[in-house]
């Protein structure tokens, strides 16, 4: 029996395809190798490209080249960036009102209770939010349904590299709220106020991480449909 080496050299394409090529043979299932190289730390793209060419092999005929190019890529991050825009636009306008909601609720005593400027602000804060969201909660439709019907897109690099930055944008606000809040606690400075407004910022933000990091993770079934395809 032919003994494994402990740092076997680097593979290549070729072995991507010779090895698919003898798990097939052996009755493995195209969906569990691709998962099985995926898991091992191979690219996608690379996983994709390697099963073009078993199957090139299989037909003996190319793969045929599609005729849109990268226009789907295209469109897809095109929606995808609207939705994240969207999204700060519609969570920023909550949060704005929550704020002058505090703001009326404990005032300020240096402010002397003038509060000029919030019915602009307020009027500003809920058309964004009247705009923003229904075109939002639209978008996110789409995208669920494209990705019900399509059990590719679920494997996305632009969905994933696009909703990772979103992710890391939230959690940057969140992780400075959260280094406010401990400056102005040591400093015996927190308010009522404060403490109020970073609690409207960790709770959108916490909201947001929740329901994409669950968004991420979701799988397609066989059938090619997925659990919830409303946001």
């Amino acid at each position: 029996m032919t003994r494994l080496s402990e740092n076997p050299p680097p593979a290549s394409a070729s072995d991507i395809v010779t090895f698919i090529e003898r798990a097939r043979d052996r009755g493995a299932s195209d969906e569990f190798i691709s998962q099985l190289l995926r898991q091992f730390g191979w690219p996608q793209r690379d996983v994709e490209r390697a099963f073009f060419q078993v199957y090139e092999r299989l037909t003996g005929y190319p793969m045929p080249a599609p005729p849109a190019g990268g226009g789907e890529l295209a469109k897809d991050a095109f929606f995808y960036l609207l939705s994240f825009v969207l999204l700060g636009l519609w969570t920023f306008s909550v949060g704005e009102i929550a704020f002058i909601w505090i703001d009326r609720v404990v005032p300020d005593a240096t402010q002397n209770g003038y509060y000029n400027d919030d019915p602009f602000r307020l009027a500003f804060g809920l058309a964004r939010l009247i705009v923003a969201y229904p075109v939002y909660l639209w978008l996110m439709r789409g995208l669920n349904r494209e990705l019900a019907r399509h059990r590719e897109k679920h494997f996305s690099g632009v969905r994933k590299w696009l909703t990772y930055l979103t992710l890391l944008i939230v959690s940057l606000i969140g992780i400075g709220t959260l280094i406010a809040f401990l400056t102005s606690f040591l400093r015996g400075e927190l308010t009522t106020r404060f403490i109020l407004k970073a609690i409207v910022v960790l709770v959108i933000d916490g909201g947001i991480l929740l329901y994409y990091l669950n968004w991420l993770q979701r799988t397609p079934s066989r059938s090619g449909a997925i659990a919830g395809v409303n946001p």
